[in-house]
């Protein structure tokens, strides 16, 4: 997922322009995101994507993080219907652009979005994605189906699903209860099981190490210094093969200070799986 492109201190940054530079992203087929509040800013980013060749774009309604939300961005702006509608207003000024949205069912209350559905119908968007969580939840407790059964039923645009698909399992159920769904993301749970997105069977624990060799020497081109590497790849680890190989190898990771350090003890937990082997069942996700 590309990262949402928002003004800090009135510029854009240098390293969100690089990450969504079309002449970098050729072989696939990116949407970037817009995170903004007031609809002046929005109107500003929008305008910036646009230039920069872009016929579609995702409204990012959903990010959980403090940061964003006091500032009535991302989810932070979804119990104000009023600045919703400003903000989506922009829009009409681009026929020439395709919009999505990506939301949650409210900032603290899980009814937020019922005010909002006219408004977003209006701009009939290419697909909302709703993760059905407020954004006081972050990513922890539990998802709120009745919520979204309710918004599924409601919505009169396609509907993608976000949220706890961690298993094969469980993309069976979303799509068998919603069978009208445009489609499903998957987020975190591609990260601890990258052959979710694999029609082929494949050794769980051998498409996990080539995912994190893959973002390693990714990041490690574009990042600048060990510190920064670091970081990046020790925030992933909340999410590879949790539940498996060994704690103390895990915790070694964690507290490595060096890329030196890292690699060793990676490597040490790759060999700990031999002990404890993992299979992708749901226990371990």
């Amino acid at each position: 997922m590309p990262p949402f492109l928002r003004l800090e201190k009135g510029a854009f940054r240098n390293k969100d322009l690089r990450d969504i530079a079309p002449e970098d992203n050729t072989s696939y087929c990116l949407v970037p995101q817009a995170i903004a509040c007031p609809h002046e800013q929005f109107a500003i980013i929008i305008d910036k994507i646009a230039s920069m060749g872009y016929g579609e774009i995702d409204i990012n309604m959903g990010c959980p993080f403090l940061p964003m939300t006091k500032r009535h961005c991302g989810a932070g702006i979804l119990p104000y219907p009023d600045e919703v509608a400003a903000m989506l207003a922009v829009t009409k000024n681009y026929p020439g652009i395709k919009f999505s949205i990506k939301m949650r069912l409210g900032l603290e209350s899980p009814d937020d979005w019922q005010a909002l559905m006219p408004i977003i119908g209006e701009i009939k968007p290419v697909h909302v994605t709703m993760h059905p969580r407020t954004a006081r939840q972050q990513y922890g407790g539990e998802i709120d189906m009745a919520q979204f059964q309710r918004f599924y039923a409601q919505a009169t645009f396609p509907v993608v699903y976000n949220g706890d698909l961690r298993t094969a399992a469980d993309i069976d159920r979303i799509t068998s209860e919603f069978p009208d769904l445009r489609a499903i993301m998957i987020g975190r749970g591609l990260l601890a099981n990258p052959s979710l997105a694999s029609t082929q069977d494949g050794n769980t624990v051998k498409r996990v190490i080539e995912l994190h060799n893959i973002l390693f020497d990714a990041y490690k081109s574009r990042l600048c210094g060990d510190a920064h590497l670091l970081a990046k790849m020790k925030s992933l680890w909340e999410y590879f093969l949790a539940g498996a190989g060994s704690p103390k190898c895990r915790k070694k990771i964690l507290k490595s200070t060096t890329i030196g350090k890292y690699v060793i003890a990676t490597d040490d937990f790759w060999l700990s799986l031999d002990d404890a082997p993992f299979t992708g069942n749901d226990s371990a996700l």
